[in-house]
């Protein structure tokens, strides 16, 4: 058997390839790289998705949050909320503006974010200012009840739409319902590019304002620095045009995502499961198996020839750097799934013959 891996990014859609090499050309025959058309552009079909949000592009996913917390005026020092179990990107974020990070426990049925722990944490700390909410593994989380807790509170939402772009809930898109969204558009992503580029919304254009500076030096003028914050993130036109002609195929591929982790749920029983949804609020980023006996779980993949990975293996309370910071958070759930979690094989350009192996080994457990 030959061995799938769990993404393959050399694959590509119809003749997508020759759309984007020609989109590539263009770039380069323009002369301008940075801050064109196409950034324009894109960040107009991103924000006619989003219910009136204003749009920025960015260099990455992670300056993506870093931004959102500048756009909406925290300061050094103040609580923001956020989940244990994504990855530890936006608790990165937050220690990176000098921001206090508290930790949200989640839910074991679907690896989002806990709204009866979300709850507790908010009355044991109403000195919280903002919620990161991460739409985990293309699932979108509890972001009407999240977001209804929040709103009675006055406390800010940031979405982490990075897994989970073209998801919706209530005929509203994630990234829609927060003060700001970010995603990303990292090459593995739903919509990804052939290299880094991210996005930032904010629901108000001050707040927009206030990103734009940051992200372009902390330039209040030019070569005038008025955020000690700012920083150099800009996505480029490359990236840009690429993701314009990918974005035209984004819903249809996450639909064949859904349904190839729709076909994994089928055969899965006992005391195994996939982390899923059959409906629009979720898009497939990735196929998340959750089981007792993780190490029982790679052998049965590995005779089988199934790749595999975790994502993500430690919760942010017990990664080294942050160990200390976290000494009183209480997460027991991010921590049972950190042990349990295996990823395997999704991405649109699987064939039958791969998806019916992948099948045949959880079958087998």
């Amino acid at each position: 058997m030959t061995q799938i891996p769990i993404n393959d990014l050399s694959r590509w859609e119809g003749d997508e390839r020759v759309r984007v090499e020609r989109r590539i050309i263009e770039v380069i025959g323009s002369g301008q790289y940075l801050l064109g058309k196409n950034s324009t552009e894109l960040e107009g079909l991103i924000q006619s998705r989003l219910d009136g949000m204003h749009v920025m592009c960015v260099g990455n996913g992670t300056d993506a949050l870093a931004i959102s917390i500048i756009g909406l005026g925290l300061q050094a020092g103040d609580k923001i909320a956020t989940a244990a179990n994504a990855g530890g990107y936006a608790t990165g974020a937050i220690f990176r503006l000098g921001c206090v990070p508290i930790l949200v426990d989640v839910e074991l049925e679907t690896a989002q974010m806990s709204v009866s722990s979300l709850l507790q944490t908010l009355q044991q700390d109403p000195d919280i200012k903002a919620v990161v909410v991460t739409h985990l593994y293309g699932l979108m989380a509890d972001i009407s009840t999240i977001s209804e807790i929040i709103l009675k509170r006055k406390i800010l939402l940031i979405e982490d739409c990075a897994q989970a772009i073209g998801a919706n809930v209530e005929g509203r898109e994630a990234g829609s319902w927060g003060d700001a969204s970010t995603f990303s558009f990292y090459p593995t992503k739903n919509l990804g590019g052939l290299g880094d580029g991210g996005a930032v919304a904010f629901r108000e254009e001050k707040a927009l304002k206030r990103g734009r500076r940051a992200a372009q030096y902390g330039w209040s003028d030019r070569y005038v620095v008025s955020d000690r914050n700012g920083i150099n993130s800009r996505i480029d036109e490359i990236q840009a045009a690429v993701l314009l002609e990918r974005i035209q195929n984004l819903d249809l591929a996450n639909g064949v995502r859904r349904r190839i982790i729709r076909r994994y749920a089928e055969v899965t029983s006992g005391l195994h499961k996939i982390i899923w949804r059959d409906d629009a609020s979720f898009v497939g980023h990735l196929a998340i198996l959750v089981g007792p006996d993780r190490q029982e779980i790679q052998k049965v993949l590995d005779s089988n020839a199934v790749g595999h990975g975790i994502h993500y293996p430690l919760p942010d309370n017990l990664q080294p750097a942050w160990q200390t910071s976290f000494k009183h958070s209480y997460v027991p759930n991010s921590e049972t799934l950190a042990r349990q979690i295996v990823t395997i094989p999704c991405f649109p350009q699987m064939n039958e013959d791969e998806i019916s192996q992948v099948c045949m080994a959880l079958s087998e457990l």
